[in-house]
């Protein structure tokens, strides 16, 4: 039964999906490059804090930890690219058959992975790393205590924003993976139309109208 669920997709269809859903993930990555810094500069920290903060917590600070950051973002975005569109093979109901169904698809994604790894990340990593900071358990520069005070203060504004941002990046990962994938659906589709049409032709030969 879970046999008759699950589709059964070749290796050569995997690695092609997979390549499709990399190049649409970082397509959408890079489509929120700006908005970050609008985050950064809406919040009133200097431009490129976001990326900063995450290489932060690997231990890097100043450039390095903006570089990391910025590849860090790319890597996750290509990989939920590549696991979106993979796990669109495993049944025809999450088929991308669609733009309007690859960008539903993909906000929702965007939703997925907020509630999945940002939230917690955020919550138990990021924002207590910036409080040890706030109250003095790390030493940091007068700089870097006053954006952590700031990051802190704006806290509900920044995670409200993270989730817009991410439902953003799903549906430009969704729909520019529909638009790589419309040969796929038009085909199919032209297909079921001809079999349609010969299904009827076929009828009305053995059972002519009277």
């Amino acid at each position: 039964m879970f046999l008759s669920v699950i589709k059964l997709t070749s290796g050569a269809e995997i690695y092609r999906m997979a390549k499709t859903g990399c190049i649409a993930g970082l397509v959408g990555g890079f489509a929120l490059f700006s908005s970050f810094f609008w985050i950064d500069n809406d919040v009133g920290v200097p431009f490129g804090t976001f990326y900063k903060v995450v290489g932060m917590l690997v231990g890097l600070d100043g450039l390095p930890a903006i570089i990391f950051g910025f590849f860090a973002h790319m890597l996750t975005a290509a990989l939920i690219g590549t696991i979106f569109c993979i796990c669109s093979t495993l049944h025809r109901l999450l088929n991308i058959s669609g733009v309007a169904k690859g960008i539903i698809a993909g906000g929702v994604t965007g939703i997925q992975v907020f509630a999945i790894f940002f939230m917690p990340v955020s919550l138990f990593v990021m924002f207590p790393m910036l409080s040890d900071q706030v109250i003095g358990n790390s030493m940091v520069t007068s700089e870097q205590l006053q954006i952590a005070q700031i990051l802190m203060g704006t806290s509900d504004q920044i995670m409200w924003g993270a989730l817009i941002l991410h439902v953003l990046y799903g549906s430009i990962m969704g729909l520019f993976a529909s638009f790589m994938l419309y040969e796929d659906y038009s085909m199919k589709g032209k297909t079921k139309k001809e079999e349609k049409q010969k299904w009827e032709k076929t009828e009305s030969e053995y059972w002519p109208s009277t």
